[in-house]
């Protein structure tokens, strides 16, 4: 009968370890999980900001591999690109 009851304990032990190590991952995950959807929130942020420099005329050298960069992403498309450049060239007159 001891051994049987050291192996409960054991057993105990483990599922209780196992649990905890379960919950800590989970909690890691969503922790990473949301600091991964507030950098993409911010990244997208800071694409369509460009893509309003870039429609009020505020250039910069470095546009094209920015805008190129949020597109790869997929934080804008290609049209809100398009959409810029047509308004940037209305207010210029052509």
């Amino acid at each position: 009968m001891d051994g049987w009851l050291k192996t409960l304990v054991a057993l105990a032990c483990v599922v209780v370890i196992a649990g905890g190590g379960y919950y800590a991952w989970s909690e890691y995950s969503d922790a990473k999980a949301g600091k991964a959807r507030a950098a993409r929130a911010v990244a997208a942020q800071t694409c369509s900001a460009r893509i309003d420099d870039i429609t009020n005329g505020r250039l910069s050298g470095d546009d094209q591999l920015v805008i190129n960069d949020c597109i790869m992403q997929g934080l804008i498309t290609s049209a809100d690109l398009e959409r810029a450049a047509d308004a940037r060239k209305r207010r210029l007159g052509g």
